[in-house]
């Protein structure tokens, strides 16, 4: 049951990715620019119109595109003076250790 879930949600993510990749070629904007959160909270929001419109090809279609537009039409600002390092960051804290059982100490 593990292998599945992870294979649904690996199933999810590229799908998620796909949406990111048809965005930015609707709206001519580098895929580095589409924001992945973004698009995730663009698909919870229009998932209930593109439900809604399962009957009809044409309309489905009408909101895939307006979908599309909507997550392209707001890319991530561009921030070429902005560096975010890997490093952790280690805070002293003015405690002891706790070596001993806390009723002890």
């Amino acid at each position: 049951m593990v292998r599945r879930e992870i294979y649904m949600f690996a199933i999810a993510y590229n799908l998620v990715r796909a949406v990111m990749q048809a965005a930015a070629d609707a709206c001519h904007v580098p895929l580095a620019r589409i924001s992945f959160k973004g698009t995730l909270d663009a698909l919870r929001q229009w998932s209930a119109h593109v439900t809604a419109a399962h009957r009809s090809a044409r309309a489905a279609r009408i909101y895939y595109e307006q979908l599309l537009y909507t997550i392209g039409s707001d890319p991530v600002p561009w921030r070429p003076w902005r560096v975010e390092p890997r490093a952790v960051k280690r805070r002293p804290k003015s405690y002891r250790l706790l070596t001993k059982p806390r009723h002890r100490m």
